[in-house]
């Protein structure tokens, strides 16, 4: 635990040395942008990490409130702290990330596996294009997961936790593609992640037929 510990303060001081020559501003923009991926990830994904003494909800309200009053020491210093929690936030929440990354692919190949075999036994058929892009999504969702892995080992949360995210929309893009029930744990996620990304792709495509 120790060395886990020094990395992560490692992480944090390094993160200090570089946002020196960053304003006020332009940290405060940052940690919305991580805030609201973490609130994002916890509302689609019912999921509730670890967080310490304080919760993320907290931590942008203390943001809002001292950079509302306006005193630069004071935004700073808050800013400062919040970043401090934040990193332990973003780090205890990639572990159920990784799992949830991980049981969703394998779901996903699961079900590929038995249709490729239904198809290969003659009881269904699959237009080519449809396999591509069962396939694709697949090779997809595997390949963000792994990187979502070195993300983490290397210290960036962040990343990791917003590539593990791109690894469950592949997923779930595959088992729309295969028209296969989705997991009930994952029904919001779909409806917010992945439903406008289908409707987009399918609205093109219709555009498309007509066009030609």
């Amino acid at each position: 635990m120790k060395w886990i510990t020094s990395v992560i303060i490692l992480s944090f001081t390094l993160g200090l040395v570089a946002k020196t020559t960053m304003s006020y501003r332009e940290r405060k923009k940052q940690l919305d942008g991580k805030i609201a991926l973490v609130l994002d990830i916890k509302e689609q994904l019912k999921l509730e990490p670890e967080t310490g003494k304080t919760s993320i909800e907290s931590i942008r309200t203390q943001v809002e409130e001292t950079y509302r009053a306006g005193n630069r020491v004071e935004i700073e210093k808050t800013l400062s702290l919040a970043e401090g929690d934040l990193l332990v936030t973003q780090r205890k929440l990639c572990f159920p990330m990784e799992e949830s990354a991980n049981g969703l692919y394998q779901k996903a190949m699961g079900q590929w596996i038995l249709l490729e075999g239904e198809e290969k036994s003659g009881a269904k058929t699959l237009e080519w294009d449809t396999k591509e892009k069962i396939q694709r999504y697949l090779l997809m969702a595997k390949s963000e997961k792994d990187h979502a892995k070195e993300y983490f080992l290397s210290g960036n949360y962040q990343l990791s936790l917003h590539t593990y995210k791109r690894s469950l929309v592949y997923s779930l893009m595959s088992l729309r593609s295969q028209k296969a029930e989705i997991p009930e744990e994952y029904q919001l996620a779909d409806s917010v992640w992945v439903q406008p990304i289908w409707m987009g792709l399918h609205k093109q495509k219709q555009t498309s037929i007509q066009e030609n």
